[in-house]
């Protein structure tokens, strides 16, 4: 028998499957235990305080909210797995999201997570970029493209997407060049020709 007889990919996916058996809330009763201590979000001061569930409602009518509380966690997407990966490569899970919908129903939404040590602006600047550049793509499905000059929105997303693809790879002067070239890409101040040449000259570490 080898001396260890597992994978790091196998403690990742027995840690997603863990972290996914074990989520609080998994009965309408449990969900009722572990909600009565809890503060309501909505009503927290910037110091953190603020009701309990059970200060602020009738112990009889928090029957309620805890149903749909528990509703709400059987309804939820298993990204356990996402979870274990963002922390084993060491990224934290950002307030930024970016939803595409039609009407009131939302198509595809896209989440992010940053390095501690990437600067706030870098990454304003990330999510910036792919929200231009999704606004952008989405805007030209309701015109007519005269002519493929290589630089139409699709292609702009397309390495915008690559790069991006690419960044978890880079060092730290390369990952500072793709996200400005995602920036460029987005607003229009580079081309498509010009990106791929500034890409070829990026140094990626290998993991």
């Amino acid at each position: 028998m080898p001396d260890r007889p597992y994978t790091d990919a196998d403690l990742r996916a027995e840690a997603a499957r863990q972290l996914s058996a074990h989520a609080p809330g998994s009965s309408p009763e449990g969900a009722y235990a572990a909600m009565l201590d809890a503060r309501i979000e909505s009503t927290q001061t910037p110091d953190g305080r603020g009701p309990t569930w059970t200060e602020a409602v009738d112990t009889p009518d928090l029957g309620a909210p805890a149903a749909a509380i528990h509703a709400y966690i059987q309804g939820a997407a298993d990204v356990s797995e996402w979870a274990i990966n963002l922390g084993a490569d060491g990224l934290m899970p950002s307030a930024s999201e970016i939803t595409l919908d039609a009407g009131e129903q939302a198509l595809a939404r896209v989440h992010f997570a940053f390095s501690p040590v990437m600067p706030e602006e870098m990454r304003t600047n990330l999510v910036e970029g792919f929200e231009q550049a999704l606004a952008d793509a989405d805007a030209s499905l309701d015109e007519p493209d005269p002519q493929d000059d290589g630089d139409a929105d699709s292609n702009v997303f397309e390495l915008i997407s690559e790069i991006a693809s690419r960044l978890r790879d880079a060092t730290d002067s390369g990952e500072y060049h793709a996200v400005g070239l995602i920036y460029d890409l987005a607003n229009g101040r580079t081309t498509i020709a010009d990106a791929r040449a500034e890409l070829a000259e990026i140094t990626f570490r290998h993991v």
